[in-house]
C-alpha cells in the first residue's frame, strides 16, 4: 500500500513537472530555461525533480512524448475514412489545419525540439526511447492507408510509391504547420494572406498532386 501511495505521488509530481516544463519552455523559446524556473512553476523542489527525472533533457523528451501522443490521438479521433481515398486524404489534411488552429503551441514545441536536437541526442538511452516512440508512425500510417485506399478505388494515381509519397506529404505538412504556428501572424501582416488560406492552398497542392 505504501509503495503504491509513493508511486502515485511520484506520478503526480512527474505530471506537474511535465506541464510546467511545457509552458516554460514554450514561453522562453527553449532558451535560458533552468530547473529553478520549472520547479518554481510546478511549485516543487529540485530534490523532487530528481526523483522524477535524471536531467532537464529527460524532461524535455517527456514533454515531446506527451505532445506527440496528444497529436496522434487528435488525428485518430478526427480523421475518418470517406467515400474515396482522395476524400479521406482531404479530411486528414483538414484535421491538421484544425490542430494548428487549436494547438499552435504544441506545434511550436515540436519545432523547438527538432531544432534543439537537430543533429544529436543527449544520450543513448533517450535516443533509444525516442526512436521507439516515433517508429510507431501512427500519424503517418493513417495517411499511408488513405493514399492506399485511393489507389485501390481509382481516385489517386496508381504509379505513386506509397511509402515515399506518404512520408513526403507528412513531413511537408508538419513542417508547414510549424512554420505557420511560429510566423503566421507576421506572414499575414507582410503578405496579406492569413494562416487558413495558406494551409488550404497547401492542401489543394497535395490533392492536385495525388489526384488521378
Amino acid at each position: 500500500m505504501a509503495t503504491t501511495w509513493h508511486q502515485d505521488v511520484r506520478n503526480r509530481n512527474r505530471e506537474e513537472f511535465i506541464l510546467a516544463g511545457q509552458h516554460t519552455l514554450i514561453e522562453r523559446n527553449f532558451t535560458n530555461v533552468g530547473l529553478k524556473e520549472i520547479c518554481e512553476r510546478a511549485n516543487l523542489s529540485k530534490v523532487t525533480f530528481y526523483k522524477c527525472f535524471n536531467s532537464l533533457d529527460e524532461l524535455i523528451f517527456a514533454v515531446q512524448q506527451k505532445i506527440l501522443g496528444e497529436l496522434t490521438e487528435f488525428i485518430e479521433q478526427h480523421s475518418a475514412s470517406r467515400k474515396s481515398g482522395l476524400e479521406s486524404v482531404e479530411g486528414y489534411l483538414d484535421v491538421w489545419i484544425q490542430f494548428l488552429e487549436n494547438h499552435p503551441d504544441y506545434l511550436k514545441y515540436i519545432g523547438f525540439f527538432d531544432h534543439t536536437y537537430r543533429d544529436h541526442y543527449p544520450n543513448e538511452e533517450l535516443q533509444a526511447t525516442y526512436r521507439e516512440l516515433v517508429s510507431d508512425g501512427t500519424i503517418g500510417r493513417v495517411l499511408h492507408n488513405y493514399i492506399e485506399q485511393g489507389v485501390r478505388d481509382g481516385s489517386i494515381r496508381p504509379e505513386l510509391q506509397l511509402q515515399k509519397t506518404s512520408l513526403f506529404i507528412f513531413e511537408m505538412i508538419i513542417s508547414l504547420m510549424q512554420r505557420l504556428a511560429f510566423r503566421g501572424k507576421l506572414l499575414q501582416e507582410e503578405h496579406g494572406v492569413d494562416v487558413k488560406e495558406l494551409a488550404d492552398t497547401s492542401k489543394a497542392f497535395v490533392l492536385h498532386y495525388l489526384k488521378k
